[in-house]
């Protein structure tokens, strides 16, 4: 079996990790076993590498996995390898493989009393490591539903007031407003998951449900508030500000005292638990937990499993929970999707007991369920978005993509004014002669509407130098709000439409209008946007974040609020041109306009969760270039990552019944 795991690592089939973990399974195993049985071991030992590769936490031993091993099923050169593979095992059905396992000395089917390499559990296949971390987000999610079910009763009075007092009946919207129920749950649950689309108001929601909790708190509560990525957490930084300033403005009589209870500037998850390379053990761990009294978790869909089993494990049982997310967005680059699986127990209504509390606290009424799990009351959506309104095509387009309504997502592009459809078949003639050319016309297509975009920041810009070479603070706003104004996103890093080759063709276009000069592309050139690739704390630096090269050898970078920072040249750490950047890197951010780039010919990496989050980064006007081909697999294609957490849960919660 390891001779042909090797050859479908020469093909690139299997990763060098898979085969090295099948290797290490190989070398530990007896001597002494049946050859097919020990076949079986390294087979499992790569598939489940190679599967969490793919972002799932489990492999579901499922029909249907034996004639599509590695996905080979979709590789014309390497699909005689099945037969190979069946043959090593002896055709053994995939109903057999745990029990012919029973025993090996790298498998367990009981974790808790076994430590094995590999486990199986509710017919599926984890690493110990992984299965370990979905077993701690589990039971940290059944605790806190137990904490909640026990709780002393709730001065009912003083949680009314306080919600007529954030939500005076001047503000009443039309239809159940879904912020006042979020606000009321999460005052009386220690675990409160908010998930909403953009413009929905999550950030508004926490400023006045932490405003709230320390009005109600007899001493001041020690509070936190993270993101996964210091741009997330410098965007969540950004919007809590904004929010306290508008709840300010609307003459709620918010002391400056309890204003000055909120804490207004975010961190990483990483910072916040201490974890650093080559440690094992963050800082912050069950044995010292977090001296916190409420954190607050922002961009949590970005989160995988191992780093939520990390944070969990740090809090304190008595430390309130609050994540904020959008189940719809791109799930985590590694491992794990939380938010995916808790969004599954949303589909009954709330119980009886919280709709009558919610009656007795908002005013609000709601159908209610006693057929739903106890998570159900822990879970809030925000169903308004202020920032699409009714007739907007983005959030038409939006919900059309959510839905995955194939038709009714093309066919919009054709009854909204704020989307466009740049139709790549408008070159397909080339398609069936030549791919690579029908590639070039296309991206061709993407590089001239880029150049036409990004020419009025640098016109500006070559005026203003010609006034003074030394740009003010304000001079510094007008270039960076025309740059802002448009942003260029791609499903792809290489290739004719990724990243690398479109921010090259963009550059030199704009070079042969005169419009920039440099001899090298890493030439520190008037204009040059970049995004930073890794953090630097001491500098204020994040990944994601973007700057101009306004010359005088200093990078301008946006803060917020008309605030400006000035990085020299010399001290910036890794970065890329940043003309164009990938879905992944924009998650959280938006753009008054967003020209979303899919790829010509069918790629895994396209997904309804991607399509979604570019889409989504616009605020006023979408622009997407894509064939109808393309853009229609993509939105019938959800993310169907496995995972047993769903399952664990519903067993855990049966169990407590």
């Amino acid at each position: 079996m390891l001779a042909t795991l090797k050859e479908l690592k020469q093909h690139k089939v299997i990763s060098e990790g898979d085969y090295y973990f099948a290797q290490l399974i190989a070398d530990k195993q007896p001597d002494e076993l049946p050859r097919e049985q020990k076949n079986l071991a390294i087979l499992l030992a790569a598939l489940c590498s190679y599967s969490y590769q793919q972002g799932n936490t489990c492999l579901f031993l499922e029909k249907g996995l034996e004639s599509n091993y590695f996905n080979l099923a979709y590789r014309t050169a390497e699909q005689h390898y099945l037969h190979i593979i069946q043959e090593k095992i002896a055709f053994l059905p995939i109903e057999c493989w745990q029990s012919s396992l029973a025993d090996h000395i790298a498998f367990t089917a009981t974790p808790l009393e076994k430590v094995a390499p590999l486990v199986f559990q509710f017919n599926a296949l984890y690493f110990y490591r992984i299965w370990q971390d979905e077993y701690r987000v589990a039971h940290y999610l059944q605790r806190a539903v137990q904490r909640g079910a026990e709780t002393a009763p709730i001065a009912y009075e003083q949680i009314q007031a306080i919600l007529m007092h954030y939500f005076p009946a001047v503000q009443q919207i039309e239809g159940v407003n879904w912020q006042k129920v979020a606000v009321a749950t999460a005052l009386k649950q220690p675990f409160c998951l908010i998930t909403g689309g953009p413009g929905t108001g999550k950030t508004t929601t926490v400023a006045r449900l932490l405003l709230a909790l320390q009005t109600l708190s007899a001493c001041q509560l020690k509070i936190k508030l993270v993101a996964p990525t210091g741009k997330a957490a410098a965007r969540l930084t950004e919007s809590i500000n904004g929010a306290l300033t508008r709840l300010a403005q609307e003459n709620m009589a918010i002391s400056a005292d309890l204003i000055a209870s909120i804490p207004t500037t975010a961190q990483t998850l990483h910072r916040l638990l201490g974890i650093r390379f080559f440690e094992e053990t963050p800082t912050f761990h069950p044995n010292n937990p977090l001296p916190l009294d409420v954190l607050v978790v922002d961009e949590a869909s970005m989160i995988d499993l191992p780093l939520m089993a990390k944070l969990l494990q740090a809090l304190k049982p008595n430390t309130k929970l609050i994540l904020l997310g959008d189940e719809n967005q791109l799930s985590p680059v590694e491992a794990g999707e939380m938010l995916g699986a808790l969004s599954e127990f949303s589909q009954h209504a709330y119980s009886p007991a919280l709709t009558q509390y919610l009656k007795a606290v908002a005013d609000i009424e709601l159908i209610s369920s006693d057929q739903g799990s106890p998570l159900r009351d822990h879970l809030c959506r925000l169903h308004h978005s202020h920032r699409f309104s009714g007739d907007s095509g983005i959030g038409q387009l939006a919900q059309a993509i959510n839905q995955g309504n194939v038709e009714v997502s093309w066919n919009a592009f054709t009854h909204f004014n704020d989307i466009e459809i740049v139709d790549f078949d408008q070159v397909a003639l080339l398609k069936g002669d030549n791919p690579s050319l029908y590639s070039q016309a296309c991206a061709a297509l993407v590089v001239k509407s880029a150049v036409e975009k990004y020419t009025d920041y640098l016109v500006k810009l070559k005026a203003l130098q010609q006034q003074s070479p030394i740009l003010n603070e304000q001079q510094v706003g007008e270039i960076l709000v025309l740059f802002n104004a448009v942003r260029f996103l791609t499903a792809l890093r290489v290739g004719e439409l990724g990243v690398e080759q479109l921010n090259q063709k963009i550059a030199q276009r704009l070079q042969q209008k005169g419009l920039l000069d440099f001899k090298h592309e890493r030439d520190w050139y008037l204009g040059k946007p970049i995004m930073i690739q890794q953090n630097d704390r001491h500098i204020g630096l994040y990944n994601g974040d973007i700057g101009l090269f306004l010359g005088q050898g200093k990078v301008w970078f946006e803060q917020g609020q008309g605030h400006y920072k000035t990085v020299l040249a010399s001290r910036v750490p890794n970065y890329e041109t940043a003309f164009v950047m990938t879905v992944h890197k924009s998650q959280g951010s938006e753009f008054a306009h967003t020209c979303l780039v899919l790829p010509t010919e069918p790629n895994t990496i396209l997904s309804r969760e991607l399509i979604y989050t570019g889409v989504t980064r616009a605020k006023q006007q979408l622009t997407v270039f894509s064939s109808a081909e393309i853009w229609k697999s993509a939105v019938k294609n959800p993310v169907k990552r496995q995972s047993g957490l769903n399952q664990l849960l519903v067993e855990l919660f049966n169990k407590s019944d």
